[in-house]
């Protein structure tokens, strides 16, 4: 409905506009498929709410998007990027009078009346209107008990919806399962099947890639070095990655599909240091011949006898961070490897070695980038200098270049309506003709336009980089959780969560780049347009011009690594000091990609 704006002039305001999708087919701006433009829809609203209220100023630091992320469950409310925003109003970072934009109240929350209304209670008491651009409704400090009462119908209705939908599809799987045994409950198969007209036939040669692969592990070969193998002649993996990795293999042998059962299970929501995590739960027995088998019970007992005997060896093969309450992995998708530009991964091979960041792409064999950088050394230099990190100069002639940028893609995408338009005019839509030419300019109307936005959100880290981020306060008060004594484990765990979200998501605002080397350096780009280099537990201090330990090594906190590795890093370092400056990132570049 169209929002009337208000007749007395208002005092000027920050808007942060929160967009949620109960799944990620949602977010589809397919023309022909409308009901799955939910993404597009809380846009328009929200920009039709903003034009017509120009006291207010979009905020485009936090980016508050859920997309998949469940308020039934609670979960954007949680470790969603809501639980980002309930943060930084309960940090005092939000200023009184600022506005909440959200397409409906069900948008925040879906869950039972009191923990839902409790949420919004959390915002409008801070001093934060929240506005639902469905009704009009405003919801503030001082708003009439009776407006708390639609609010109260509002959230009610929502999660009498979810609840129903939730029974629904529970008693739908429940149907299913219990004739599994006579027929398919699905057409979600292993990928060694296709379903075609509605029968199970084998797919291509995969089944036989699939024994392979078993005959492989038998004869003791590692899961990575299978997955090497695959990638040199060119076998492309089965899902949406582009490469084989051991965690892909790992998948397929211990899957007991290709002896031909099937498994039932059903999704249980349960609490795990506080949170509700989902898990997938077995229910009743296995069912056999549920499928064709396609690997015989010699070679699959052959092949889990050889992985049973790495783990006693204590060799958990593919072991990684714990997920879901812990974040093991400040870097994640800022990390990439200087040689291939793929994504470092995070490997844990349990407590009888130390994490590391290694290139995803090197262990399927298709990156010489071997080094393995050592996680916790890494870190801790990281967030020693991270403490003291001035971005404010933000460089003037980056801004400059993204301002220049911006205004040309501005006038690139007017020039693309005005195309457009003409088009239209001249053939007409009707035409076929006209529709195609209209459809190739629509293509580059939505380059232009996500351009737009991407140089609009640089331009606003640029302009936000002086502004405390509280990266110093979350950094030490992490430093002091660590030290605290007389904690219960789950408040423990559930505080380290919270300020390592707060930390990794200061890192993604921070940092454009993060390159892991081959010769072991780590190279930042923070968005100033400076480089910053690291490297074992050590970080590159520009002024003292030398190789700086991280801050608890100084009080004999130590290093993560072996005396080998302890030996090496000295020598390392022996040879950097004699060298003044370092190494710049063009020294450290690999002559060629593979």
């Amino acid at each position: 409905m169209d929002l009337e704006i208000a007749a007395q002039p208002r005092e000027p305001a920050l808007a942060f506009s929160y967009l949620r999708l109960s799944s990620k087919r949602q977010a589809n701006s397919d023309e022909r498929k409308k009901y799955r433009d939910g993404f597009r829809r809380q846009i328009m609203m929200r920009d039709r709410y903003l034009a017509k209220n120009p006291h207010l100023t979009l905020d485009t630091r936090l980016a508050l998007h859920d997309i998949g992320v469940s308020s039934f469950r609670g979960d954007n409310a949680r470790k969603g990027r809501l639980a980002v925003f309930l943060a930084e109003v309960e940090a005092g970072k939000i200023p009184r009078g600022s506005y909440l934009l959200v397409e409906n109240l069900d948008r925040m929350s879906r869950q039972q009346v009191n923990l839902a209304l409790a949420t919004l209670l959390r915002i409008v008491n801070a001093g934060i209107v929240v506005v639902s651009l469905h009704d009009g409704q405003e919801y503030r400090e001082d708003a009439h008990p009776q407006q708390f009462l639609i609010s109260i119908m509002s959230l009610a209705r929502a999660n009498e919806e979810s609840a129903v939908k939730s029974a629904r599809l529970k008693e739908t799987w429940e149907r299913k399962r219990s004739v599994a045994g006579t027929r398919r409950m699905s057409d979600r198969v292993p990928a060694w099947f296709k379903v075609v007209d509605g029968d199970l036939e084998l797919n291509g040669d995969r089944p036989e890639i699939v024994r392979e692969i078993f005959g492989y592990l038998a004869a003791s070969w590692g899961r990575d070095r299978i997955a090497a193998l695959l990638n040199a002649r060119g076998e492309k993996p089965w899902g949406h990655g582009k490469l084989w990795h051991g965690g892909t293999v790992q998948k397929i042998t211990d899957n007991r599909a290709v002896l031909g059962e099937f498994q039932p299970h059903r999704i249980e929501h349960v609490a795990q240091g506080g949170i509700l995590v989902a898990r997938r739960v077995p229910v009743g027995d296995p069912i056999p011949d549920y499928y064709p088998r396609i690997v015989d019970e010699d070679l699959w007992l052959a092949a889990r006898k050889w992985a049973v005997m790495r783990r006693r060896k204590g060799k958990v093969a593919n072991a990684g961070g714990r997920l879901g309450t812990v974040v093991s992995n400040l870097f994640g998708m800022i990390a990439t490897c200087g040689w291939c530009g793929a994504s470092m991964t995070y490997r844990d091979r349990g407590p009888r070695s130390t994490p590391v960041l290694r290139c995803s792409r090197e262990r399927g064999g298709s990156c010489d980038n071997a080094y393995r950088i050592p996680y916790q050394d890494t870190e801790n230099a990281i967030l020693s200098w991270l403490v003291d990190l001035d971005v404010s100069g933000a460089a003037p002639g980056e801004r400059a270049r993204v301002d220049q940028a911006l205004t040309t893609a501005i006038a690139r995408r007017d020039d693309l309506v005005a195309r457009g338009d003409a088009i239209a005019d001249e053939i007409g839509k009707g035409s076929r003709f006209g529709a195609r030419a209209i459809e190739r300019v629509e293509a580059e109307l939505r380059e232009a336009e996500a351009e737009i936005s991407a140089l609009r959100d640089r331009l606003a880290a640029l302009a936000s980089a002086g502004i405390d981020d509280g990266r110093k306060a979350a950094i030490l008060a992490l430093v002091a959780l660590d030290a605290e004594t007389g904690l219960a484990d789950e408040e423990r765990l559930e505080r380290r969560f919270a300020l390592r979200s707060r930390i990794r998501q200061v890192i993604r605002n921070t940092f454009d780049e993060m390159a892991c080397m081959p010769d072991g350096h780590v190279s930042i780009r923070t968005v100033d347009g400076r480089q910053h280099l690291f490297r074992d537990g050590f970080w590159w201090n520009t002024e003292a011009n030398g190789w700086m330990p991280w801050a608890g090594s100084l009080f004999g906190m130590g290093y993560h690594a072996t005396k080998a590795e302890l030996r090496r890093r000295a020598e390392w370092l022996a040879e950097a000091e004699a060298a003044s400056p370092p190494l710049s990132r063009t020294d450290m570049e690999a002559p060629a990609s593979p």
